[in-house]
């Protein structure tokens, strides 16, 4: 039930209007922008258009996809090049002013008053390169025009489970296919290049070879160490995929998903899998059966023939009566499917945990908590696989996770504000019944801005890992300009 503001741009196409118009907006007499226009460096051309509240353009420039938090900051600045990134971090070092982010708004961090917000969805370069298969993007692609560009020419990158979601923000943050994961890790562990704006203004190039400790932090880190302006990674041979989902009534969750865990744990690194529970709109794009109710959706992608995939995932389709089955072979610009995430704009408030197993006792925690006669208010209860690639670390090492939990578990609550605390409450009841199989950690895509505590945010990393993490925050922004996020604080303090 997604509860659109009227104030906002209420579909991606309309808000990327708005904001590739920002030249517009700050060339018409915007209130007060003059003033917050830091002189640009010779050559560099015309500085950024500045807003500030008031001004015409400023909500529309905070759209954002999670309506959950709100940001208000002194100023938002309509980012086009690198160096407009850089006139916004040097006017805030100059202030102590803190920095924010944002492309597609997704997830939720943390709200806030005053900072400067860079708002990067015009910078939405896409370079592929074939014979490297590769890719070039800047912060505002997002994984639909991403998969466009490179079906051209065969080609499929990491991509999550929505095409609205950011390229550069989600793997920043790991990267967790739901299409591909298994069988290639995170989108993180495939990225080669790095140009990041870091809280001195200065544009630094961050490679293997290159600013080697900030490239390691950045890939994993969030964007607590910079804003990175331009992405290089690899790309995949994936044409097609054998994918979708299996609907099945929520009375039959204890026949289906101790199916689906048994099943998923004989599967090869080509399947990723997710299995929960769903709550059907009444309008949703599925057959009949299943709409306007809760349903166990076994969401499968086999990245191999279609044949093959079809054995595989025959077991799942005896596991009980299938209300609704779209697993097919589908070209992989199709792979949103999988899931079939809302359009939104939507107020979601999620959480999550990572558990090292998941007994018989966990399912039956899950099904009371969630199934049909639970009375949850959830829109959605997941259980998604990990391992595979995604528990190996890759050629280059990065500061992603966690790598050896066996699945994440993962909530999330649709509310209007007078259902809020409900939801919120219910989550956490729902987290701390899997306590005893969790390994007490998180994925960082997947924290909300309920758990935005430096104690939650450690908990996404080891010790090892987030001690390292901390320390390269102290050589690359000591003062801790970029804490408008999940955020890691130097080492120092």
């Amino acid at each position: 039930m997604a509860m659109n503001d009227p104030h906002l741009p209420t579909t991606p196409l309309e808000r990327r209007t708005l904001l590739r118009a920002g030249g517009l907006l700050g060339a018409a007499g915007v209130t007060g922008a003059a003033a917050f226009h830091p002189a640009p460096a010779h050559g560099e051309g015309p500085p950024a258009p500045w807003l500030r509240p008031g001004d015409p353009g400023y909500e529309e420039s905070l759209a954002r996809f999670n309506i959950s938090i709100d940001h208000h900051p002194e100023a938002v600045v309509l980012a086009h090049h690198s160096h407009h990134v850089q006139e916004a971090v040097r006017y805030a070092g100059r202030h102590d002013l803190p920095v924010a982010v944002m492309a597609t708004g997704h997830q939720a961090s943390v709200p806030f008053d005053g900072g400067i917000m860079v708002n990067t969805a015009a910078m939405d370069r896409i370079r592929i390169d074939t014979h490297g298969s590769a890719a070039t993007v800047g912060p505002g692609v997002r994984w639909g025009e991403l998969a466009e560009r490179a079906a051209h020419h065969g080609l499929a990158g990491l991509a999550g489970s929505s095409g609205s979601v950011g390229v550069v923000g989600y793997t920043l943050g790991g990267g967790l296919s739901p299409a591909i994961g298994r069988l290639h890790g995170y989108a993180a562990d495939h990225v080669s290049r790095l140009e990041i704006v870091t809280a001195d203004g200065e544009l630094r190039e961050a490679t293997p070879e290159c600013e080697e400790d900030l490239f390691w932090a950045a890939r994993g880190g969030k964007g607590n160490f910079g804003i990175v302006t331009s992405m290089d990674f690899g790309l995949f041979h994936v044409p097609t995929l054998y994918a979708g989902a299996l609907l099945f009534a929520a009375e039959a969750a204890e026949d289906v998903l101790p199916a689906w865990r048994d099943w998923a744990a004989q599967a090869p690194e080509e399947i990723t899998t997710s299995a929960a529970f769903v709550q059907m709109p009444p309008d949703a794009p599925v057959p009949e059966p299943a709409r306007g109710r809760l349903v166990v959706s076994v969401r499968v992608s086999y990245d191999g023939d279609a044949s093959e995939g079809e054995r595989l995932v025959a077991p799942l389709r005896a596991a009980a009566p299938v209300l609704a089955d779209s697993v097919a072979e589908i070209p992989f610009t199709d792979w949103e499917q999988i899931h079939s995430d809302p359009a939104g704009p939507i107020p979601a408030y999620e959480r999550t945990t990572l558990l090292a197993e998941l007994p018989d006792e966990a399912i039956s925690a899950m099904i009371a908590l969630a199934g049909a006669d639970s009375g949850s208010p959830m829109s959605l209860v997941e259980v998604r696989q990990l391992g595979g690639a995604l528990a190996r670390e890759p050629e280059v090492s990065n500061a992603v996770g966690r790598r050896g939990a066996a699945f994440t578990f993962f909530t999330i609550g649709v509310a209007p504000p007078e259902e809020v605390e409900d939801v919120r409450a219910y989550g956490e009841r729902l987290i701390g019944s899997m306590e005893a199989w969790s390994n007490g950690g998180a994925y960082v895509n997947f924290l909300s801005s309920d758990e935005s505590d430096p104690e939650d945010v450690r908990s996404a990393y080891t010790p090892k890992i987030y001690e390292r993490l901390a320390e390269v925050k102290s050589e690359v922004d000591g003062e801790n300009m970029f804490r408008l996020t999940h955020n890691i604080p130097p080492a120092d303090g």
